[in-house]
């Protein structure tokens, strides 16, 4: 008797998934030296989630209005919210006490939940037992899991297998509590993470057309059969199963509102939407999925792949193997052999890859789009971590159709499948960086932290360097260690009218200040600004003004700016140098007129700074995309410093620099006849 027959199959799955773990995320973290991520995005997940732990400690005020970009609220509504992964990392911060470790045993259980979720449903589906260990490898560590290692909010996807197959079994037994428990495991999906759980609900929908299709496709009297299986099974059940039922369903749908109550909020307070030239320039390509810069084997720099934008987000090719077993498991499975399941999951697939791509500059999703929770979906390239099941479930068929052939050539196939597998899932760079280095950042901010602070204050730190994002993070946490709130923050989104990167600016203050009270109805309250600027500790800033605390030096403007008043402006070239790691270019832009230009506009039509450099030729290097607020307003008869970062090695070599004004959506100042300010660039 061989040791494949002595074992049961959960040991020889529990087996094949340590392989798999211990040589692709257990060998990144270098035995938990290592982190998942960057010193960015992984460590603002690691935020969300030690605010929840804190928030069950007593230590946090609120799960939803949290300490950073205060004093705005609903603020975790900016980004996902992990609700639903956090037990784990509850148990494991109690355990370790820290919140860094936590975070690693957080990330790498999520390959365990994966796992097992995808394998328990596939077997489910009627697949052996080393067909779904191989569908659940598909699903848990391809090579697009491990390209999104730096976004740890899209990582814990079992709903995902669960729900689907629960659906599945509603659409072909017709019992509702399938239903119910389809519905279930896709609240939890939402829960632990927006992005998943949509893109499970596009499945979910996905699978009701075709089944719908197949319906219409079979006749009328199988359509009126179908329907009648429907109510038949609901009638079957008995009074008190019927209102459990709906009881059921209803308390799902009070989860749901409950959980995206603050997410409406979001769209209501601050606009919340994504434009689709921003959404389309994350749609999947064809290239699309061709395209794993971080495997050792696949990683291309082809010419092919050269014009993708936003490459880092269109990293979804499943690698060889899964591909060839899927394209297999395509060819060679059937409705009557495999049930309903075959062409509900592969037309669903198929569907959604038609609906999703974007070809020649046009994609079907432009329809979609405008959905009132779609239009809140940016990178819908990300599609793929769910596809990745439909993918599992037809490599499983491949491995079984294998299984039961007996030709040598099908059991060297077989036989080869896994290890070649795991091989090529393992040959892949994972984002990861040095647990040391987020614990560096934590204490370089705690040698700066101000040490006597007002009563309920908000703390500001300025940049100290030209990596924002990090910096800002670094902030971020050192106020949630502290338990006081800060004005810093990084996230999804941003509140309006925030310079995201300020430097040492301290305009930056009294902008904040003065934003959160328009934003809150009271900017003409100057008693309410005088109270917020007290609360504010501005650390590291330079070129504050005592006056600012009891006036702001900037107002809101409502109207379209003439074309008189616009020629009025006149700039000047005040210097540069190297500041932070950035070139950052002094210009002072003087208001001849005898009205104000505001440095905020409540029509959504504000003043800005735009730039772009001409090459060595005289010709534009590129469009004026480049933008700068207005720090503060532009009094008539005086003149405004503002400082603009640059960066010519990425910009352009050589040339010269344009500076110009622009009151965003009407004109430009050049085009009105003001002449842009040029400074010559070696």
């Amino acid at each position: 008797m061989n040791l494949a027959k002595k074992l049961s199959p959960s040991w020889i799955a529990l087996l094949i998934f340590l392989a798999a773990f211990l040589f692709l995320p257990f060998r990144e973290s270098m035995s938990l030296s290592k982190m998942a991520g960057d010193v960015g995005d992984n460590r603002l997940n690691n935020y969300f989630l030690e605010n929840i732990y804190l928030f069950l400690a007593g230590r946090s005020d609120s799960l939803w209005h949290l300490r950073f970009y205060s004093p705005f609220p609903f603020v975790l509504g900016f980004s996902d919210n992990l609700f639903g992964s956090a037990p784990v990392y509850l148990l494991a911060r109690a355990m370790t006490g820290q919140s860094d470790t936590a975070f690693q045993v957080w990330y790498l259980f999520g390959f365990f939940a994966n796992f097992w979720a995808a394998y328990y449903s596939l077997r489910r589906l009627g697949n052996t037992v080393i067909a779904s260990v191989v569908g659940a490898l598909v699903f848990s560590f391809t090579l697009p899991v491990t390209a999104q290692s730096g976004h740890a909010q899209l990582h814990y996807r079992f709903g995902v297998p669960l729900s689907v197959v629960a659906f599945l079994f509603f659409l072909d037994r017709k019992n509702w509590w399938e239903l119910v428990a389809a519905g279930g495991w896709l609240v939890w999906q939402f829960y632990c993470g927006i992005y998943i759980g949509f893109f499970t609900l596009l499945l979910l929908a996905a699978l009701v057309a075709v089944y719908c299709i197949r319906a219409f496709r079979s006749g009328k009297s199988a359509r009126a059969a179908e329907l009648h299986q429907f109510l038949s099974q609901w009638r079957s059940q008995s009074p008190t199963g019927r209102r459990q039922v709906m009881g059921s369903l209803v308390a799902l749908l009070l989860l749901v509102a409950l959980l995206f109550y603050p997410y409406f909020r979001v769209s209501q307070l601050y606009g919340a939407s994504r434009s689709f030239e921003e959404i389309a320039s994350m749609l999947p390509r064809p290239q699309s999925y061709f395209l794993s810069d971080g495997s050792w084997l696949w990683s291309s720099h082809s010419k092919i792949f050269a014009e993708i934008p936003m490459r880092h987000e269109h990293q979804i090719f499943i690698g060889l193997v899964p591909l060839l077993l899927a394209v297999a498991g395509l060819l060679v499975g059937s409705s009557k052999r495999n049930g309903p399941a075959f062409s509900l999951l592969s037309g669903s697939l198929l569907s959604l890859m038609v609906v999703t791509l974007h070809l020649g500059g046009a994609s079907l999703w432009y329809f979609f789009a405008k959905l009132p929770l779609a239009s809140a979906i940016r990178a819908m390239v990300r599609i793929e971590l769910v596809f990745l099941f439909p993918a599992a479930y037809l490599a499983a068929l491949a491995v079984d159709y294998l299984t039961a052939r007996s030709s040598v050539w099908s059991r060297i196939c077989l036989f080869l499948a896994i290890p070649a597998l795991i091989l090529e899932c393992a040959a892949t760079r994972m984002s990861m960086s040095e647990k040391a280095a987020w614990r560096e950042r934590d204490s370089l901010v705690e040698a700066v932290f101000p040490k006597d602070l007002p009563p309920n204050p908000i703390v500001f730190f300025a940049q100290p360097n030209a990596d924002w994002i990090t910096s800002e993070l670094d902030f971020m946490w050192a106020a949630l260690r502290h338990g006081v709130r800060t004005m810093n923050g990084y996230s999804g989104l941003g509140p309006p009218s925030y310079s995201m990167r300020y430097g040492s600016d301290c305009s930056e203050v009294p902008r904040r200040a003065f934003s959160y009270l328009s934003f809150s109805g009271r900017s003409g309250d100057p008693q309410a600004y005088v109270d917020l600027m007290k609360r504010i500790v501005p650390v590291g800033f330079v070129g504050c003004e005592k006056e600012w605390l009891e006036k702001p030096p900037l107002s809101i403007n409502d109207r379209t700016y003439s074309a008189e008043e616009i020629r009025e402006i006149s700039y000047r070239y005040l210097g540069r140098k190297r500041e932070a790691g950035q070139w950052v270019v002094d210009v002072g832009i003087l208001n001849g007129g005898n009205r104000p230009i505001a440095a905020l506009s409540s029509s959504g039509r504000p003043v800005r700074v735009g730039w772009r450099f001409l090459d060595a030729n005289g010709s534009p290097a590129g469009g004026w995309d480049h933008r700068k607020e207005l720090p503060l307003d532009i009094p008539p008869g005086e003149a405004l410093t503002i400082r603009i970062p640059v960066d010519p090695e990425i910009e352009c070599k050589g040339g010269n620099l344009q500076v110009s004004l622009v009151q965003e959506m009407v004109y430009w100042a050049h085009d009105l006849g003001v002449k842009p300010l040029t400074v010559p660039w070696d």
